[in-house]
C-alpha cells in the first residue's frame, strides 16, 4: 500500500483541525506554531482546519491546474536499437520511429536480414528517410548483445523481442 492521508476533521470533527508539524522545529516553526494555535484558523487566511507549519511559511492543501506543454515533446534522434526488430510488433514499431524522423534504426532478430520480410522491412523504412541496419542479435545471449552495444551507441531502445509459443489449452 501506498501514503494514506491523515483522516482529517472532516472525518473527526471534534478534532477542529489538523497542524502538520516539522521533523525539526526551530525558532522560526516555533513561532509559526504558535501563531496557529492562538489564532487558530485565522493564522491561515481563516479558511483552512488542516495546514503544515514549515520554518518558511504556514502551507495548506490546494488543487492546481497542471502546466501543460512544458517540455518539447519527444521525437528519436540518433540510433534506436529495436531488439525483434523484424518481427511483426518490432516493425510496426520501426515504422512508427521512421515516419517520425528517425535517423538510424538498428532491427536485430535471431536471423538478421535471412528473417522474413526483413528485406522489404528495410526498404520501406529507408524510404521513409531512415538509415536501416540489420543486425544477427539473440538479445538472450549475452555475449551478442555486448558485441552488438559496442558497436553502437544507442539514444533509445524498444524491446519487442520475443518467441511465440502456441499450445492447445487443457483446462
Amino acid at each position: 500500500m501506498g501514503p494514506r492521508p491523515c483522516p482529517g476533521p472532516g472525518a473527526r470533527p471534534a478534532l477542529g483541525g489538523l497542524i502538520d508539524l516539522p521533523a525539526a522545529v526551530d525558532e522560526r516553526a516555533a513561532g509559526r506554531i504558535a501563531a496557529v494555535l492562538s489564532q487558530g484558523a485565522d493564522a491561515a487566511d481563516g479558511q483552512e482546519d488542516q495546514v503544515a507549519v514549515r520554518a518558511t511559511g504556514v502551507f495548506t492543501a490546494r488543487l492546481a491546474h497542471a502546466r501543460s506543454g512544458v517540455g518539447r515533446p519527444w521525437s528519436p534522434r540518433g540510433t534506436v536499437l529495436i531488439t525483434g526488430g523484424t518481427g511483426a510488433l518490432g516493425g510496426h514499431v520501426a515504422r512508427w520511429l521512421a515516419g517520425a524522423g528517425a535517423e538510424h534504426l538498428v532491427l536485430t532478430s535471431r536471423r538478421g536480414a535471412d528473417a522474413p520480410g526483413a528485406t522489404a522491412l528495410k526498404a520501406e523504412l529507408e524510404e521513409l528517410g531512415a538509415r536501416v541496419t540489420l543486425a544477427v542479435c539473440d538479445v538472450a545471449d549475452r555475449d551478442a548483445l555486448a558485441a552488438l552495444l559496442a558497436e553502437h551507441t544507442f539514444t533509445s531502445v524498444f524491446h519487442a523481442a520475443g518467441v511465440e509459443q502456441f499450445a492447445p489449452s487443457t483446462s
